[in-house]
């Protein structure tokens, strides 16, 4: 049977071959790493997006996020596809997420001054509560686990269907409500996932899988991360707008 690609180098046979393997830390490096890309490049877009609106020049900005954000989608399936290609697929990624993080920062900020530092320290808690319950073995991850989150998301895709077609029959006031119990149950789904990266972490250390698996989950935990960030800040924009 064909081995995982991101198991390709345990033992088979005598032959024992030496490569480096991944560890907890590589990981966490690689994930700071792709953390610090995703923020610069995140900072001089939300810094510049001002200037590129005064110039007239929202347009070609906006073509270049959706090209963006193409690119950063191809990049995330090929990373997570392939352990080998994940180091530059990754890196490409975090850089075309941090373009389209920093838009989205500045114009949320330009309406509701603040939701951004709300969003970025409610995103760093999550990640800090869930991966200490992992850690701790409070929450386990498991075939039913697997199996739960599945669910969930086909419930997450027919939310979204449904609200996309509500919102041709509800007035604005009601259809604001389904929004933010939308953004909820997304964000909910987003910190359970969030388990099974710490959970595929846990497997490239203890399989002894080769140290080029280490930006493969980086990627996922960034993915997440990302994902989550984005869902909080909607929420909150939302939440702020239903009060006005």
């Amino acid at each position: 049977m064909r081995q995982s690609p991101l198991f390709s180098n345990i033992q088979t046979g005598e032959a024992i071959y030496d490569v480096e393997h991944a560890t907890y830390k590589g990981i966490c490096i690689k994930t700071f790493c792709l953390l610090l890309i995703t923020t610069i490049v995140a900072l001089f877009t939300g810094l510049y997006l001002p200037t590129i609106i005064a110039a007239g020049n929202f347009n070609a900005f906006y073509i270049m996020l959706i090209v963006a954000s193409v690119i950063g989608f191809i990049s995330a399936m090929v990373g997570r596809m392939s352990d080998r290609k994940a180091k530059y697929a990754s890196v490409i990624y975090s850089a075309c997420e941090g373009l389209f993080l920093g838009a989205l920062t500045a114009i949320c900020e330009s309406m509701f001054p603040g939701v951004s530092v709300i969003a970025i320290f409610s995103t760093l808690i999550i990640f800090a509560v869930m991966l200490t319950l992992f850690a701790t073995g409070i929450l386990r991850v498991g075939d039913k686990f697997r199996k739960f989150c599945f669910a969930f998301g086909l419930g997450a895709i027919a939310l979204i269907l449904v609200t996309t077609i509500s919102s041709f029959f509800l007035d604005y006031s009601t259809y604001l409500s389904v929004l933010i119990f939308v953004e909820f149950f997304l964000l909910v789904y987003g910190v359970i996932t969030l388990s099974l990266n710490f959970q595929e972490a846990q497997m490239v250390v203890q399989l002894g899988a080769s140290k080029n698996s280490e930006w493969s989950v980086a990627l996922g935990l960034m993915i997440s991360i990302v994902y989550i960030y984005v869902e909080i800040l909607r929420l909150l924009v939302l939440l702020l707008a239903n009060k006005d």
